[in-house]
């Protein structure tokens, strides 16, 4: 256990500063590096259904990348319109393999990596979006921070034995407990009203649980502890970037709603 701390704590302290440059400075920064992320994360994904008898095309990490990159162009017209090119792509590989599970699990890919993705990117190319961006990147990150240093303090009760039997209702609740104070905080760096900050705190806490125990799910199914070992400590791209898969289209919808409310 402390050996696997001691392996998270250096490598977030090494990529950590990477990723949060990345978000800060935007443009093509940004979006090249999430575009990276799909691929390396659509590269895992296609690797653990193959774990599980699933083949998938090779291509399908491209595609998801080139849905992400697709963003740059008319925003979220890009996006609908790569998402519906790419799930053709790989629908008509999957027919070619003749497996429908091939299909089902290649096109919920596309989606699941590949359009998660693309609202990030959405996120943070949009109104305001170094901001939004950031709210949720530290919110995200204080809710796995919270979650790991709560649980192995006061985890007793196991939130879900049979997907991830690591994490524990006590862990959960400190990472919201931290993404509130991250919330609130932001919200007064940032100018957004304390409540909304503090609500969005606890909506991106729960997106990013939530993110992670789905990713478990597959793994548990698959029958593999990490999808990569890319990081040490973490695991996969996807072991790494799942919660935000989440929270960032959680963000998106969050900002299209403050925007409703200021107006209204």
């Amino acid at each position: 256990m402390i050996r696997v701390f001691k392996e998270r704590t250096l490598t977030s302290l090494v990529f950590a500063p990477l990723v949060f440059s990345v978000f800060y400075f935007g443009g093509w920064y940004f979006l090249v590096f999430m575009a990276l992320v799909a691929f390396m994360a659509g590269v895992e994904y296609r690797k653990l259904l193959g774990a599980a008898g699933v083949t998938i095309d090779p291509s399908f990490a491209t595609v998801c990348a080139a849905v992400v990159l697709s963003t740059r162009f008319t925003g979220s017209s890009s996006l609908i319109m790569a998402l519906a090119a790419g799930a053709l792509i790989v629908l008509s590989l999957s027919l070619r393999i003749g497996s429908v599970p091939s299909a089902m699990f290649a096109l919920s890919g596309i989606m699941y990596i590949g359009g998660l993705l693309g609202c990030l990117a959405l996120l943070r190319m949009g109104e305001g979006g170094r901001a939004w961006a950031l709210i949720v990147l530290v919110a995200t990150w204080a809710t796995d921070v919270g979650a790991y240093l709560g649980g192995m303090a006061f985890g007793r009760h196991k939130m879900a034995p049979s997907i991830s039997p690591g994490k524990s209702w006590e862990g959960a609740v400190s990472g919201v407990c931290l993404a509130l104070i991250v919330g609130a905080g932001a919200s007064r760096y940032f100018g957004i009203p304390v409540w909304f900050g503090v609500a969005s705190g606890l909506v991106l806490s729960v997106l990013a649980e939530l993110g992670d125990l789905v990713e478990s799910l597959l793994k548990r199914w698959a029958r593999v502890k990490d999808s990569g070992k890319v990081m040490p400590g973490h695991g996969g791209v996807l072991d790494r970037f799942d919660s935000l898969l989440f929270t960032g289209a959680g963000g998106l919808i969050l900002r299209v709603l403050y925007g409703i409310i200021m107006t209204s």
